[in-house]
């Protein structure tokens, strides 16, 4: 989807008959899709002749499926020395996890992501660090390296994105962290992860939460002083007066509803925000002002990021090429009509 937001053509190729609930349903944005059955005799050709035409092949299947198809790096990288074959898995294409079944809250268990998120116990965070920020967009961000080398050397390459690696990754600091001192380790000891009572969430008055983030001095006196707290700002990192002092800011935030305190927070700089639900997100003026989000009937449709001095105008892309993705890629009209006749495409609707 990011891909596309910035102009790939991108083809989604899917097997026939699935059914059930799709995540990626949502992530489908800008993409022409295309069923083909892979199980026909013929299908697996179909796809070599596309990955001959092609820059990127990514595929996400368990490590050897492809190859069990006859379409693995080796032989269509052999055809097509430019491609960048991208695989995105959960534990890679080596290790001796690679063949075992796995979801996101799985990868960043094994990476330690999971092990520090939370205070009391582990907090799956949805798939937003695993599946997407570890997994997805370090894939594309290897496949687009991988063109970026292409330019140079003229060549593609495979590109091996697992979850699991990605997570770890992203624990670069907190790693440091913990060889410098500067954390003891454990979950819900970090400062970042709530043990300081001036970086966390609070309950307000009506049920809803409120986030400080008043890290550095100039923002944590700004901080006590809109919730009227009488605590000597120079004491801030004396770490024996956060039990009382985040008892103390608990209390005064229940005092107030949560508007109330993003009025108030707002005339501050403070470091402090509500704590938005997801369909609370488009009315935020920040949000709305940047177009980051609309609604879209009943759901939302996100804005491609980041932005690109280059492409200002860049919002939400129209629909995709209507054209039949094979025909793009050098197959004839009757080639895709033998295809639909053999029951390796589907017939049109």
């Amino acid at each position: 989807m990011v891909l596309a937001d910035f102009g790939a053509d991108v083809i989604h190729v899917r097997r026939p008959g699935a059914s059930g609930p799709d995540p990626s349903a949502f992530l489908r944005r800008g993409k022409r899709e295309l069923v083909i059955d892979l199980r026909h005799g013929a299908g697996p050709d179909v796809v070599a002749r596309m990955a001959d035409r092609v820059d990127v092949l990514l595929e996400g299947n368990r490590p050897g499926a492809m190859e069990r198809r006859g379409l693995g790096p080796d032989v269509l990288l052999e055809r097509n020395p430019r491609l960048v074959y991208t695989r995105l898995t959960g534990w890679g294409q080596t290790g001796p996890y690679a063949q075992r079944a796995g979801h996101d809250i799985n990868y960043l268990a094994i990476s330690g992501a999971l092990g520090a998120i939370g205070t009391s116990e582990p907090v799956p965070p949805l798939a937003l660090l695993g599946d997407l920020a570890s997994g997805s967009l370090s894939a594309a961000l290897g496949t687009v390296l991988a063109l970026f080398e292409r330019e140079r050397t003229g060549r593609g390459q495979v590109v091996d994105a697992a979850i699991v690696d990605g997570a770890v990754l992203l624990l670069s600091a907190a790693f440091g962290e913990r060889a410098s001192g500067m954390w003891v380790g454990g979950r819900g000891t970090h400062v970042l992860s709530g043990a300081a009572p001036f970086y966390g969430v609070y309950e307000c008055a009506d049920g809803g939460w409120f986030a400080v983030g008043a890290i550095e001095p100039q923002f944590y006196a700004p901080m006590l002083e809109v919730l009227g707290v009488d605590a000597d700002p120079t004491m801030q990192w004396d770490v024996e007066t956060w039990p009382t002092l985040r008892a103390e800011l608990a209390a005064v935030f229940r005092t107030r509803a949560r508007d109330d305190w993003t009025v108030a927070f707002a005339a501050v700089d403070a470091c402090g925000s509500p704590v938005l639900e997801i369909d609370e997100v488009d009315a935020d003026p920040h949000v709305a002002a940047r177009g980051s989000v609309r609604r879209n009937g009943d759901w939302f449709d996100t804005a491609p990021a980041p932005r690109m001095s280059a492409h200002p105008d860049l919002a939400h892309r129209s629909d995709p090429n209507p054209t039949h993705p094979l025909i793009d890629l050098g197959f004839t009209a009757s080639e895709v009509a033998d295809l639909r006749a053999e029951g390796v495409l589907p017939s049109p609707a």
